[in-house]
């Protein structure tokens, strides 16, 4: 009976943890992008993650489409891939002449592209880092980067926009912008205002479940024990009535 307990309890732990960890493999298949900052107008550093190859093929280039509302963009060097950007002509409103001079001509960045050294292979993640200002926007607005992610054999669109609650089955990294700070410069609230954010929208509160599986492990080994306890005393119990 303690070994069928013992088994029984195994068993459901091992359900659980593949619960758990399947749960959060499921949730990091996408292109995500992690920001410190989501307020409007501020400045931001945004993580982009990609946690897998194109069906099993190494990924060997990724193209950052920068959308219209973001003007200057900083790529962060990662060494394992070289960086090239493409830009187009661009036209502030605030340069506009106002006499016979002529506006100083601007570029925007339109797309960075990181081509992999080496292409990296479908079982392994890596990062790439842009820093940009954010447009001005209300709470709940999306700034969304399409990303053309090329394998060695194939590639993968992540371009289709959320509309509803429903998530598409390659969704656009994007970040959800939340209220401007009211303080200017004030850094520390824009820093806990990201992490807010990121809390509420990130993925799945792996902490919490694998408390809750320490919990289940310590209830499993308890159970065991009491019935081994009971199984003692009620031999012992015979014993002496013999």
């Amino acid at each position: 009976m303690t070994k069928r307990l013992a088994l029984v309890g195994t068993a459901t732990l091992g359900v659980t943890a593949a619960i758990v960890l399947g749960t959060a493999g499921a949730a990091s298949a996408h292109v995500e992008a992690d920001a410190t900052s989501t307020a409007a107008n501020s400045y931001t550093t945004a993580t982009f993650s990609v946690p897998h190859g194109c069906d099993g093929s190494p990924t060997t280039k990724l193209e950052f489409s920068v959308p219209k509302s973001v003007i200057e963009v900083t790529p962060t060097v990662n060494p394992n891939w070289t960086i090239t950007k493409t830009t187009e002509p661009y036209t502030s409103s605030s340069s506009s002449s106002s006499s016979d001079e002529e506006a100083t001509p601007a570029e925007r960045v339109t797309s960075v592209t990181y081509t992999a050294k080496t292409p990296l292979p479908a079982d392994e993640r890596d990062t790439f880092a842009l820093s940009f200002s954010l447009p001005d926007g209300k709470p709940g607005d999306r700034v969304s980067f399409p990303v053309v992610q090329t394998c060695e054999q194939g590639s993968t669109d992540w371009d289709q926009q959320q509309t509803g609650k429903e998530e598409p089955e390659h969704p656009a990294p994007s970040i959800v912008l939340t209220a401007a700070s009211s303080a200017t410069g004030d850094d520390d609230a824009t820093t806990a205002t990201a992490s807010t954010a990121s809390a509420t929208t990130g993925g799945p509160d792996l902490v919490g479940r694998f408390l809750g599986l320490g919990g289940l492990v310590v209830g499993a080994v308890g159970l065991v024990v009491a019935v081994a306890a009971t199984r003692r005393r009620d031999a012992g119990a015979r014993n002496t009535t013999k």
